[in-house]
């Protein structure tokens, strides 16, 4: 049914308007620029002529039924132009004013929509557009293109279409999500990014509300996620470490990963990478820099690695090849520094770029290559055949152009021919450092049945996880007296989930005196929690924390990382959506630093890597079976060896 929305066989715009500092006039103006492939009915209040056409005092006055009609009048008339909308057919609203009065409230006036067989976009939004279908129901003027944009707020979805036209691209569709009282997020995001004439779609949420929904909706086109709100975690008060580390941020890289979705950070960024998923359909590892001089390849170079890329060096035969095209002093590895041999003859560029790519996934051109005709008029000619020679003969690998100056007849051709020229070398590598993994959506795992038993307390909880093969030290409820157990002991408070903090934990207990000490003396300090003694694991080995959250929004996430006292200080986790798979569980345990002492750091022992990620598994399971959970934890793992749990 979206479709009518972008393609209306007919148009309305209710307050349209001869001025151009008011919305009715954008809209107005946008839609007349669609009469030749659709009626348009303008609609204003004092039936006065809006750009030079006659217009309707009221939606009633039509004489057809309507497609789409835009609002764009005062608050407290929309009780009546909705209803009149519907009385005349319209199957899409598309609602612009902020601060809707509406009896009932968003609720009531989507109700009414939808029971009528018809869908509302907004209010507050910032209206649609659709290049094809010379739909242009927003504000100023959108360059066509190949990317399409869903926001949630209107002036960022702008402002991408902006930023897209300065680089010579453009939108496909955009929709301005607004308010959400009806249509929402992914309902739009699927009608946008199925258009044919959309090949890439940048989403920009303020919130994660379209959850997993993320996974379904990213498949066959590249989909780019601008979002915010990686500081909410400093906002939000957290029980157990888990919920501390599991950050919002952390959660939409978890989501991002499963969904096969490139996250940017900004709508700069988010045009950068469109453009390199544009003119690149494989992953990207391994570069290739060709530069007019040393100190531009070094730093193009530098700023790849540091971003994820391989730069790695040429084999001798490569470096043959240049050393008799380039001068005796030219960089004949990787970077190539070109010497001077590319001013002097502009065919060079593609000759090298040619004998390079074979050995990489893509070739990086940076310096003063596509500014020559925009200098010097005269050199257009051997510039625009240097460029059409790129062209043709990169087929198989794709080639990014870094020039100094981002304008002129070469700039302009190489992006028709699909080669991205960029202004600076940051954003040819911030959209190739986009495109190092697979664009792969995770299947979901079959759900697990969660492992029986209670997880209402330590003891209980200790219990079920032991029962699903979770390893804890020998140990017991501490009674005063003779635990039966091997010392050297730890004593613990069994409640708070910061024992160390709250001094609820003693290790190196060596003898039934100082047990019975120390037992006292927490007891007083804590007020009389129930105390737990276990046997000290005395084997060296490294401290993890393994723990599942649930997000509001993605639902059950599991984070694996270093634990103990040093885990929020050290913050080296990793956060994944739930359940696991064993197999999805070690790959996420190889993304931390800490794998590398797990690995056997200096000669250091191995550690169990199964055990720790039978421990993901088995948490994440939980979580996913027992919504009535909001999280569990085990921290510190050790070894294998669960030291600590706690479950809310």
């Amino acid at each position: 049914m979206t479709e009518s929305l972008f393609d209306p066989r007919t148009v309305a715009v209710v307050g349209a308007s001869d001025d151009p500092a008011k919305w009715g006039y954008w809209l107005a103006r946008g839609a007349l620029s669609g009469a030749s492939r659709r009626p348009v009915h303008l609609v204003n209040a004092r039936g006065a002529d809006v750009l030079g056409h006659a217009t309707h005092r009221s939606l009633r006055d039509l004489p057809e039924t309507l497609d789409l009609v835009a609002i764009a009048t005062p608050p407290h008339t929309y009780e009546q132009v909705v209803g009149d909308a519907l009385d005349a057919g319209a199957r899409h609203l598309v609602a612009i004013t902020a601060g809707v009065v509406y009896p009932g409230g968003l609720p009531a006036l989507a109700e009414r929509v939808r029971s009528a067989g018809a869908r509302l976009v907004g209010p507050t939004s910032m209206g649609v557009y659709d290049s094809a279908a010379g739909l242009a129901l927003t504000w100023g003027t959108l360059t066509p293109g190949p990317i399409g944009v869903v926001s949630q707020s209107g002036s960022v979805g702008l402002e991408l279409g902006y930023l897209a036209a300065k680089e010579g691209l453009g939108l496909s569709r955009f929709v301005s999500v607004g308010a959400a009282a009806d249509l929402g997020v992914r309902e739009l995001a699927e009608a946008v990014v199925a258009a044919p004439h959309t090949r890439v779609l940048v989403l920009y949420l303020e919130d994660l509300s379209i959850g997993r929904d993320l996974i379904a909706l990213a498949g066959g086109k590249p989909v780019i996620l601008l979002t915010v709100g990686g500081s909410a975690a400093g906002r939000r008060a957290v029980t157990s470490h888990t919920g501390a580390l599991a950050t919002p941020d952390a959660v939409v890289d978890a989501l991002c990963r499963a969904a096969g979705v490139m996250r940017a950070r900004t709508p700069q960024e988010a045009i950068h990478i469109a453009q390199a998923c544009l003119a690149v359909s494989t992953p990207v590892r391994r570069i290739a820099v060709v530069a007019d001089s040393g100190g531009q390849g070094a730093i193009a170079a530098e700023l790849a690695e540091r971003l994820g890329l391989e730069v790695p060096a040429f084999t001798p035969a490569t470096v043959e090849a240049l050393a008799a095209l380039l001068p005796p002093d030219a960089g004949l590895s990787n970077p190539v520094d070109l010497a001077g041999a590319g001013e002097a003859d502009l065919a060079t560029y593609p000759k090298i770029t040619e004998i390079v790519a074979p050995e990489v996934d893509a070739v990086v051109l940076t310096g003063y290559f596509a500014s020559y005709a925009a200098d010097s008029p005269a050199l257009e000619g051997a510039e625009q055949a240097a460029a059409a020679h790129l062209a043709r003969t990169l087929t198989t690998r794709p080639c990014l152009i870094h020039t100094m100056r981002p304008e002129g007849p070469t700039v302009d051709f190489l992006r028709a021919a699909g080669i991205p020229v960029h202004g600076t070398i940051d954003a040819v590598m911030t959209g190739l450092s986009a495109l190092t993994s697979p664009r792969e959506v995770r299947p979901p795992v079959p759900r697990s049945p969660a492992p029986p038993g209670d997880v209402s307390g330590f003891t209980a909880l200790r219990r079920t996880l032991m029962a699903a093969g979770v390893a804890f030290p020998d140990g017991r409820l501490y009674d005063g007296g003779d635990p039966g157990l091997s010392y050297p002991l730890v004593l613990k408070a069994l409640g708070p989930a910061h024992k160390t903090e709250l001094g609820g934990v003693v290790l190196g207990i060596g003898t039934p005196e100082d047990l019975h000490r120390e037992a006292a003396r927490m007891r007083e300090r804590l007020a009389g929690p129930p105390l737990w003694v276990e046997e000290q694991l005395t084997t060296p080995g490294t401290e993890l924390i393994v723990g599942a959250h649930r997000d509001p929004h993605a639902g059950p996430v599991v984070t694996f990382g270093a634990g103990g006292v040093l885990a929020e200080l050290v913050a080296d986790t990793v956060t994944a959506l739930a359940p696991l798979t064993h197999e999805q569980a070690k790959e996420l345990i190889g993304r931390t630093r800490v794998a590398r002492l797990l690995n056997g750091w200096r000669g250091a022992p191995p550690a169990d890597v199964d055990a720790v990620a039978h421990v993901m598994v088995v948490l994440g399971d939980i979580l996913e079976a027992r919504p009535e959970l909001t999280e569990i934890e085990v921290n510190p793992l050790k070894d294998g060896v669960a030291l600590d749990a706690y479950a809310s």
